[in-house]
């Protein structure tokens, strides 16, 4: 069995998650934005200075390789700005935020290391409490 080129599944995949997940890809894009924008404006120095072999001409290919990788980042981020505020997908997790977007009501309990003496003290305990082994 021939196996495809690593960039080719990973865009098959990417396509495949967005048509099952649409809403975690985007959000996720938003991550992981602005590859295609990098290699496009890469190929577009090399036409301004005038790099032998590229010739505007190149462009297009580039745009069509990396164009809708760069236009799903673009829509990643404006979701990803909208879910953030609230005001789409509340019941949706961004994978890479880790939970749903802040509503500033959390109550943030400050920590007292007095209460239960700390790490150390907590690990002491564990370590009494461990059965030994006598042979």
């Amino acid at each position: 069995m021939k196996h495809l080129p690593r960039p080719v599944a990973d865009l098959i995949c990417l396509w495949h998650d967005l048509a099952l997940h649409p809403r975690e890809v985007l959000l996720n894009r938003c991550h992981h934005q602005w590859r295609g924008a990098g290699f496009i404006a890469l190929v577009a120095v090399l036409i301004v200075t005038g790099v032998p072999g590229f010739t505007p001409g190149v462009l297009v290919p580039a745009l069509l390789l990396t164009g809708p990788s760069w236009v799903l980042d673009l829509v990643g981020t404006l979701t990803h700005g909208l879910w953030e505020s609230g005001r789409i997908w509340r019941g949706v997790e961004c994978e890479c935020c880790g939970g749903e977007p802040d509503d500033g009501d959390d109550d943030i309990e400050p920590d007292d290391p007095a209460d239960d003496g700390g790490f150390a003290r907590g690990f002491e305990a564990w370590l009494r409490d461990l059965p030994t082994l006598t042979h």
